[in-house]
Parts: structure tokens; sequence; C-alpha cells
């Protein structure tokens, strides 16, 4: 689901609310099921390691995105789910927007979930949410998984910041009879496992289908992924670069990683425009968008197309005053419903590699255009 500009605007907005219904489809339980329809409560962080379980009497209402996204997870009716259930949630950060709405979106479902089947009290599914303070925190994200599965939780949903980590912490977690589910970002150990997270490379291949017309298919575009060992920098990455290597002929790819450069973005921005003539910049995450924009902000008369990921605050204030093109902005509803829906199927089976159906999701691109009608239907994380 690739969205165009101005007229298809409302058309985008409609179909992105709808499009988590469908991916009930992809739950596979093999029974008979039934959809569930109810408002979900929104409520606030407790902090970084703590639990949080809920009912249906606590509801409160929420976003109409959040309550499509849960409605979308078909529940079973005849599931008979274990008492006092814990999923531990071990995210790439426990910072920025975009985890913090991934938390709040958990707490949410739980909450659906346990209102559903009737679950209160001790026999209610419990979650817990950790996550290192940065995303560039290998080591204690390592750290975090080893004492989450010496908790020996029902299910762990994992998001790994290097891709190439964690091969240790899964084996024991294999071992232990623990069930794992990837979400946001997969390990290369770990291609056995359910995953739920947003289709990168379709995500890198509009940043760079809107970034081309910009400045008219012709001259250099760039990208800044945060690190090579990022899954999902590195997916948007190579779905950019392949994007206007097959389509594109009249433009060039300059790419860059910015990790352990924060104190040189002012240089490595200047000298891709100054010095290397680029028209376009694409931001692989929320974090590298908001160092170039603190830099752009600084020269105002440097003129960029620039496109950045997951929203947040400061891009959305760019975009509406015309500093930035566009973002890219997941789902996160649907990712952090689908994930725990898989984690507590997960712990049912005990084999989630049956569970594999829930794949790539979908995207919306937000722009000057539709910015304040995807803001009023709950659709920023900012």
């Amino acid at each position: 689901m690739i969205f165009k500009k101005g007229k298809d605007m409302r058309k985008a907005v409609a179909v992105f609310l709808c499009f988590a219904m469908a991916l009930g489809a992809f739950t596979g339980c093999g029974k008979k099921t039934q959809t569930a329809s109810a408002a979900v409560a929104v409520l606030s962080g407790q902090g970084e390691t703590d639990g949080f379980l809920g009912t249906a009497s606590q509801n409160q209402g929420g976003g109409q995105v959040v309550q499509e996204a849960q409605s979308a997870l078909e529940l079973d009716q005849d599931l008979v789910i274990e008492k006092g259930m814990h999923i531990a949630v071990v995210a790439r950060s426990a910072e920025g927007n975009y985890w913090k709405q991934m938390k709040k979106n958990m707490k949410e479902t739980v909450e659906y979930i346990n209102g559903f089947y009737g679950l209160e009290g001790e026999d209610a599914i419990r979650v817990t949410f950790e996550g290192p303070d940065s995303e560039e925190n290998v080591n204690d994200q390592i750290n975090t998984i080893d004492a989450v599965l010496a908790e020996n939780p029902s299910a762990l949903c994992l998001a790994a910041i290097d891709m190439n980590s964690c091969q240790a912490q899964l084996e024991t977690a294999r071992e232990n009879g623990i069930p794992v589910v990837l979400f946001d970002s997969k390990v290369k150990c770990g291609t056995d496992m359910a995953f739920c997270g947003t289709d990168n490379h379709a995500a890198g291949a509009k940043a760079a289908q809107e970034l081309c017309a910009a400045f008219g298919d012709s001259g250099k575009a760039a990208v800044l992924a945060f690190a090579e060992y990022s899954q999902t920098s590195e997916d948007r990455r190579k779905g950019f670069v392949k994007e206007i290597k097959k389509n594109h002929p009249g433009v060039e790819t300059v790419c860059e990683y910015t990790e352990g450069r924060e104190e040189d973005m002012d240089s490595l921005v200047l000298d891709l425009l100054d010095n290397r003539q680029v028209k376009g910049i694409f931001c692989t995450s929320q974090g590298v968008a908001k160092e170039v924009l603190s830099v752009l902000e600084k020269y105002p008369e440097k003129q960029v197309a620039l496109v950045g990921f997951d929203a947040g605050e400061q891009q959305i204030r760019a975009i509406s005053e015309g500093r930035q093109l566009g973002a890219i902005v997941q789902n996160v509803p649907a990712i952090a419903g689908q994930t725990v829906w898989l984690a507590v199927r997960a712990a049912l089976s005990k084999q989630p590699e049956d569970l594999k159906q829930c794949e790539k999701m979908d995207y919306i691109w937000v722009d000057g255009q539709n910015l304040e009608e995807i803001r009023q239907n709950g659709m920023l994380y900012d």
C-alpha cells in the first residue's frame, strides 16, 4: 500500500484505518474465530521495567486507529488461555516516541485480550516492557534479555538492536521452552521465528520515489542510515537504493552511516550539500532525522528535500512549516497488537514457527497535504 498525495489523501487515511482489519486473516489459528470489538483504554506508562495488565472494566476509550488494530485480532472463543501468563518484551530502547507508543499500545492489547477472555487479577495476562536507554546500547540489551529469561516468562517478544546478536540468548530460550516472537527488527539466527514488523524495503522505496519526484529525477540523493548492524535501517537503505537503481536512472545515490558521528553531523550534512551537491536526503530513523533537522535549522539558507522516519514533534513541525518533504510513519498499534497476540498463541502452542504468517505490515506516507488529518486520526506518535 503506497499512498499518493493530494486528492488521494482522504482515501489514504481511510485505508490506513481499515487495513489492520485484514491482519486478522494472518493469525491462522485453524479454529472457528470471532473478531472481537471493544473500546480499549489509553493508559499512561509506569516506568521502564514495570508490568501491566488490565480488564475490560477499566476501558476508558481510545483512538480510532487503536480500536481498529485491536478489532483486527481474531480472538478464538474456544482458546483456553493459561492463567497468569507473562509476556516479556525487550525492545531496542525504552526511550523515544516510537518505543513509548509501542509500549502504550501493547498495554492496550493486553487489556483488550484480558477483557475478551474475562481474565482478572492473578489470572490476567501480564506484560513487562524493557529496553536500554539508547538503540546503540547492544550490551545493555543483551544483559536485559539474560535477566528476563532468568524469570522464565511464558514468551519473549524481542526487537534486537544488532541483527548479528542474541544467538546465545535465543538458544537459552529454546532450551528452556520459552517461545520467541521477533518484532520491529529481525536477527540472522532467528529465521525460524515468528516476526511482526513494517515492510522496510517497501518503505525505503517509497522514500526514494518521493525524493526523486521532488527534485525532478535528476541529481544526487543521500541516504543516512543509523548503523550497518541495524536490520531495520539496512532494509530501508537497501529498499531506497534498489528503487533508485531500478527506476530512476538520472539519480545517483550517496550512502553514509551516522552511528558515533553525533558530534560531526554539521560537517557531514554540510559536506553532502556543499561539496557533493546532494538534492535530497532520506533518514532511516527518527533519531537521524532529528539530527539532520537540527543542523538545517542552523543554516536556514540551505535547501534540500528531506524525508524522515517515524515522525516525532520536530519532524511534524518541519513538515507543517515546509522545511521537510515528508516522513514514513509505521502502524504501531497493529504491530504492537499482533506481536502480543502472536506471543500469547506461541506460549500456548510452544511452536511459534507455526505462526510466521504475520510478517510485513504497511506504513503511510505523511506530508504537508495530509499531516493534519492524519494527526487528528491518531496516527502520529509525537
